[in-house]
């Protein structure tokens, strides 16, 4: 018997299988984009988080090193400050002399 489109039921049996087949090419095409998406967004996901972590260690080592400078300098200037104290109580040991 044929349908009112002049397909026989064999030929309707092959088209419905050529289109099953075509669709499940479709569908595993697709399935592998998304694979494929999939796994480059987790790569991108674990190499932001690693340059994150690198920025961060230099951030701290930076900020450390800043410190360092910090209290090197806290040294020196306790130490000038120092000085300039006993200079000071020298001048006005040498000048309460005079008086």
């Amino acid at each position: 018997m044929a349908d009112p489109q002049g397909m026989d039921q064999d030929e309707l049996t092959r088209a419905v299988e050529a289109a099953e087949r075509a669709g499940s090419i479709v569908t595993e095409h697709v399935r592998s984009i998304i694979d494929a998406a999939q796994t480059r967004a987790t790569e991108i996901d674990r190499s932001a988080r690693q340059d994150a972590e690198a920025i961060q260690t230099e951030a701290l080592e930076a900020a450390q090193r800043v410190l360092e400078t910090i209290d090197s300098l806290e040294g020196q200037l306790g130490s000038l400050v120092s000085g300039l104290r006993s200079e000071a109580d020298s001048l006005s040991g040498n000048l309460g002399r005079r008086s």
